[in-house]
């Protein structure tokens, strides 16, 4: 009887239970009955929490059917979480041409070689090789294109759904397990995790070496044997630190909760030392990429700050937080007093909890570090702690709700219609789009305004120029100009992001043409510009024409399927006398 309620999270430990003293007087409680079932070892779970199974049977009210509906249908309520993930994320892929950054693993997972391609990684976008390896592979099977460059992600990202929900499962039961899982999907970090970049791989595996390093423990706690748990969280750990320089945070957190454990128990456990050390290896890979890091200049707009960690939280977590709101307000309207009989205890055990605050803290510890090293942050660096996030929330629900499966279902419903993705997953499955997948549509770039077509055309934005290589025709680009400015560059934005950019156009067989500012303007003092309304902080461009007193008249707005868009006719009136810098 209790090891069919192994998904609620609720079931005994130890190996078996011995017999209740036999009582002569009284009649048995339905505890001492329980007590002297012998216990199959089959019970995966350690109840944190004193076990209350008259209280947990006892749930009704409204939605009370469907949420125990939920709770003894996990695969099924899982499949449908599928099911919307899909539709949402193959939507997502006909919206959205891919950006600068994935077409570096477009261009890096096509490289001639395996030799090539590890060079790439190393020298131009310095990653470790396993996510342009995994993308490679699906180019090799699936053919090239957008979604086939973000498959690998998207299923990363999955993974880490799935595993994220099986870690609270094991704990709070298979409501608040798709909750979980549900709340990690419509958070922020989705769209960065299913862009053609490492960083849904990095949740996945981060999330799998969580799940795989709490089964061994579980298995400890039994006295059984958990070396496949240990291989797996290996593998997980190896397969993590291949994938992004920022996985040994995820990596640094499952170390602290081992060592809890440790603490906690007055043992190490060996094989699962070896299987959380042996995989420091890779970082051997990373050696390079740090140095390459470190020779960058970023500017002072995208450097990271302290300041950035109150904005990162309040960035990523203003909507779950709204949700979380809404969702007791929901339930006390719905269930009143009753549903809201808070337990005692917190659902998962101490060292679990080291493990979710360190996720927590993964943006604060990365922060920290690059604002000692003057480097850029992005929020998409931290997105780790979204990991922690989904936990954190579900447990709080959890307990705050005493386990009520129906409180879970509201919550996962509410999480679903906050997110704006069911609004554009609704869009294309109806439209029927989504099932004949295609390439995104971008409008091609069409100079009918340019009333020379022979002048050149400079793009103001790096960004763009790369992007414009994988969407124009090599007949528009033969025109296109990308002008570098070293000192001037660093003069103006003290950045150098695309002073690469001539080694770029090598390794990646690129059309278009570099040339630096003061020869190209010696050459071409009237020629057409490519600009958006104002300078980003690393471009300077336009400051630096606007100094040299060149004449800027706006010919046309153009399409916006780039960042920039307005097209400019530009007339310098000094093109010999330039000031260094």
């Amino acid at each position: 009887m209790i090891a069919s309620r192994r998904g609620r999270g609720r079931g005994v430990h130890s190996t078996a239970m011995p017999a209740a003293p036999k009582v002569a007087s009284a009649p048995a409680s339905a505890d001492a009955i329980l007590a002297a079932i012998p216990v199959s070892t089959t019970v995966t779970v350690e109840p944190v929490s004193p076990p209350d199974q008259e209280r947990e049977r006892a749930f009704t009210g409204p939605f009370s059917g469907i949420g125990n509906w939920v709770e003894s249908h996990y695969l099924v309520s899982l499949s449908v979480l599928f099911a919307i993930y899909v539709c949402a994320h193959l939507g997502y892929s006909l919206r959205i041409p891919l950006w600068h950054d994935e077409i570096y693993t477009w261009n890096i997972a096509q490289a001639p070689s395996l030799g090539a391609l590890l060079h790439l990684t190393r020298t131009m976008d310095l990653n470790p090789p396993l996510s342009y390896l995994l993308t490679r592979t699906t180019f090799r099977l699936l053919g090239v294109g957008t979604l086939q460059t973000r498959l690998p992600e998207i299923a990363g990202f999955w993974l880490a759904v799935v595993c994220i929900s099986l870690f609270v499962r094991r704990r709070a039961g298979n409501a608040f397990a798709i909750l979980a899982g549900v709340i990690l999907f419509v958070s922020r970090t989705t769209d960065p995790a299913i862009d053609g970049r490492p960083y849904g791989l990095m949740f996945g595996f981060g999330a799998l070496m969580l799940v795989a390093w709490q089964a061994s423990t579980m298995a400890q706690e039994r006295g059984q044997r958990s070396h496949a748990s240990d291989l797996l969280m290996g593998l997980a750990a190896t397969a993590l630190l291949l994938t992004h320089i920022f996985g040994l945070f995820l990596w640094a957190a499952i170390v602290a909760a081992e060592a809890t454990y440790s603490a906690k128990c007055r043992r190490i456990e060996p094989v699962r030392l070896l299987a959380l050390l042996l995989p420091l290896a890779a970082i051997s890979l990373y050696v390079p990429i740090f140095r390459l890091h470190a020779a960058a200049t970023f500017p002072p707009q995208f450097q990271a700050h302290l300041s950035d960690i109150y904005a990162y939280f309040s960035d990523r977590t203003v909507r779950e937080l709204k949700a979380i709101v809404f969702t007791v307000l929901v339930i006390a309207a719905v269930g009143g007093r009753p549903w809201f009989r808070p337990s005692s205890r917190f659902v998962l055990t101490g060292p679990e909890w080291v493990a979710v605050v360190c996720f927590l803290l993964t943006p604060v510890l990365i922060i920290a570090r690059l604002t000692h090293e003057h480097a850029a942050f992005f929020y998409r660096y931290g997105d780790a702690a979204m990991l922690g996030t989904a936990i954190l929330f579900t447990v709080l629900l959890c307990r705050l709700t005493a386990n009520r499966p129906a409180a879970a279902l509201l919550a996962a419903v509410i999480f679903l219609f906050f997110s704006s993705r069911i609004q554009h997953t609704y869009m294309f499955v109806s439209q029927g789009r989504i099932f004949r997948h295609t390439e995104p549509t971008i409008v091609p770039f069409t100079p009918n305004p340019m009333a020379a077509s022979n002048l050149p055309l400079v793009i103001n934005s790096g960004l763009v120029f790369t992007e414009m290589n994988n969407h124009e025709s090599p007949q528009f680009l033969d025109r296109a100009y990308y002008l570098t400015g070293g000192p001037v560059a660093l003069h103006y934005t003290n950045a150098t992001l695309f002073e690469g950019m001539p080694l770029a156009i090598a390794a990646f067989h690129l059309h278009g043409r570099v040339a630096p500012y003061p020869d190209f303007i010696r050459q071409h003092p009237h020629f057409y510009l490519l600009a958006n309304d104002y300078d980003y902080p690393e471009d300077w461009l336009l400051r630096k024409l606007k100094d040299d007193g060149a004449k800027m008249d706006l010919v046309a707005h153009v399409d916006d399927s780039y960042r920039d868009h307005n097209l400019y006719e530009i007339t310098v009136p000094t093109p010999t006398s330039h000031p260094s810098f």
